[in-house]
């Protein structure tokens, strides 16, 4: 008998081994199929991620494309602003030079006071810039644009409406 046991072993530890290989096999082919998987994802990620850095530089391309325009714009209506402020301090001017007082003016126009004498004072440092001195070759305008777009508005419509010959 124990030549038979002997014997049984053998094919025991042989069905065992077989089935240890089995199951190693079993779980090789659920790596080898978890791999496959995880290969798939990490694809599908890395395109996702390519696509979401092509959506940021798409982003941030529009917005410094809107920063800009809003810069344009609001140096547009800035310069626009300067040429209708320049227009209401020659009215507050011409009203004060015809008698009317800035205390007049400001209760007229519904203005502070403060900014009714600031445009009088504005108005009167315009009239007071020499007449005689001939625009540079670049113009009146763009030596005020140094000092801002108001100032340069202003200079422009200084020597357009106050040079001598002008019948405005």
């Amino acid at each position: 008998m124990a030549g038979k046991t002997g014997a049984r072993a053998p094919r025991e530890v042989r069905d065992r081994v077989g089935e240890l290989a089995a199951a190693r096999d079993r779980v090789d082919a659920d790596q080898v199929e978890r791999r496959r998987r995880e290969d798939e994802a990490f694809a599908r990620y890395a395109a996702a991620d390519l696509d979401a850095q092509k959506v940021t530089a798409e982003r941030d391309a529009t917005l410094a494309e809107l920063d800009q325009q809003r810069q344009r714009v609001r140096d547009a209506a800035g310069a626009k602003l300067a040429a209708v402020e320049e227009r209401q301090r020659a009215v507050l001017a011409e009203l004060n030079r015809g008698g009317r007082s800035a205390e007049d003016l400001a209760a007229v126009f519904g203005l502070p006071l403060k900014r009714v004498r600031t445009q009088l004072r504005a108005a009167k440092a315009e009239t007071a810039l020499p007449r005689d001195v001939p625009p540079t070759a670049s113009g009146a305008a763009d030596a005020g644009a140094a000092q801002g777009p108001v100032v340069a508005a202003e200079a422009a419509t200084a020597t357009d409406t106050d040079s001598p010959g002008h019948a405005g």
